[in-house]
This record gives structure tokens, C-alpha cells and sequence, in this order.
């Protein structure tokens, strides 16, 4: 069974993130509704995104929907 990829363009997402002490949650949801998760990441897997270089802290949102599109979560 193969599921479709959405087609979702960055105007549609919002980014809703915190950080606290040792945890880090970042959620690209969309826009309209802000309940539907499109990608999110936690934790190990974020800081390892900020440390190879995928996510800018200058430009967090973009770059997280960026990542999401390089592996293969939206087109």
C-alpha cells in the first residue's frame, strides 16, 4: 500500500515550537486549523537536524518545511 504525498505549499503552514531545558518540539501544522500535523520533530532528532545543518535558527520555519520536503513528508 503506498499513501500519496500532500501537495502543500509553505503559505499553508504554521510553525508552533517550544523549547525547554533539554526538550525541544518543533510542529509545521496547518495554517487555517493549527490541529492538523503535517511534520514535527522532537528532541534528539531536531537538535540533530540543527547540528547537520537542515534547520536555521534565523529562518526556522522555512527551513523546517524545507527538511520536511527533502524527506519526503510534503511535496
Amino acid at each position: 500500500m503506498q499513501t500519496k504525498t500532500p501537495k502543500i505549499r509553505f503559505e499553508q503552514t504554521k510553525l508552533l515550537s517550544w523549547f525547554e531545558r533539554d526538550r525541544i518540539h518543533l510542529n509545521l501544522v496547518d495554517k487555517e486549523t493549527e490541529q492538523e500535523t503535517i511534520f514535527e520533530l522532537w528532541d534528539d532528532d531536531a537538535r540533530q537536524a540543527f547540528e547537520d545543518g537542515f534547520l536555521d535558527n534565523r529562518n526556522l520555519h522555512f527551513s523546517l518545511f524545507e527538511y520536511a520536503q527533502d524527506l519526503g513528508f510534503i511535496k
